[in-house]
């Protein structure tokens, strides 16, 4: 009998782990998503406390949100100073596009004729979706999608050690153009080298194509942005275009 109870009370006990870990998941997509789309800047105050009382959660499941966020490079965490939203430079920018560019570039090499149908359908959904979030004007949505998208094409080249700088550095560059740009977001219609068009050149084993396509991509399906951006920051990546496009 007392067995049974203490396997019962480990029952409960594990249940209230799992909804304050999908507390601190909720929380955390929230401020996430905030930070994405320049609701919070590095100007604004975070504190525990106050997070925790907007959204109805102890201060502990606040801090475990705050350090996946500092995990993915978005706070940073100073003591008692409090947290504060980090800032992507015109130069870190410009470092993450050319490493992204040559992780991409490595895994398109890797799959190009050689990736299973099973794939080519996921892709393929996560395209239309991104399609459909790209109509609706959804900057965090289609941030959310590119980069499940451009992640599932890593997994696909077996490049597990690269996920977690390509992760970041999607995320970042998501960032950087959205918030350089809000409320100026040129959204296109129909990308040249959209993510249906990458696809058809992987799935037809087209490389030369498909290379052409990802440096294309990479450049041109974020967002209008000015000329400063352009001059310093993207036209210095080397062998992309600035990008113009959501």
């Amino acid at each position: 009998m007392t067995l049974q109870l203490a396997t019962a009370d480990r029952r409960v006990d594990r249940s209230e782990d799992l909804r304050g870990t999908r507390k601190s998941r909720s929380v955390y997509e929230a401020l996430k998503r905030q930070i994405i789309v320049g609701d919070l800047t590095p100007d604004c105050a975070i504190t525990e406390q106050a997070l925790a009382q907007e959204f109805g959660c102890s201060q502990s499941t606040v801090r475990e949100a705050l350090l996946t966020l500092q995990e993915d490079g978005l706070v940073v965490r100073r003591g008692y100073r409090g947290t504060f939203v980090t800032e992507t430079s015109d130069e870190e920018a410009g470092i993450m596009l050319r490493l992204r560019l040559n992780i991409e570039q490595a895994a398109i090499g890797k799959i190009v004729g050689n990736v299973s149908e099973a794939v080519l359908c996921q892709l393929r959904d996560l395209a239309s979706l991104h399609d459909e979030r790209r109509l609706q004007r959804n900057a965090f949505g289609v941030a959310e999608t590119d980069i499940d998208f451009h992640i599932l094409l890593l997994r696909a080249a077996e490049m597990p050690l690269l996920e977690p700088t390509l992760q970041r550095t999607l995320l970042h560059l998501h960032r950087f153009i959205v918030t350089h740009h809000q409320y100026r977001m040129d959204w296109a219609k129909d990308p040249e080298a959209s993510h249906t068009a990458l696809i058809d050149a992987i799935g037809n084993g087209d490389r030369a194509k498909a290379d052409g396509l990802i440096v294309q991509h990479v450049g041109t399906h974020l967002a209008g942005i000015d000329h400063y951006i352009a001059e310093t920051v993207f036209a210095a990546a080397g062998g992309t275009h600035a990008p113009d496009q959501v």
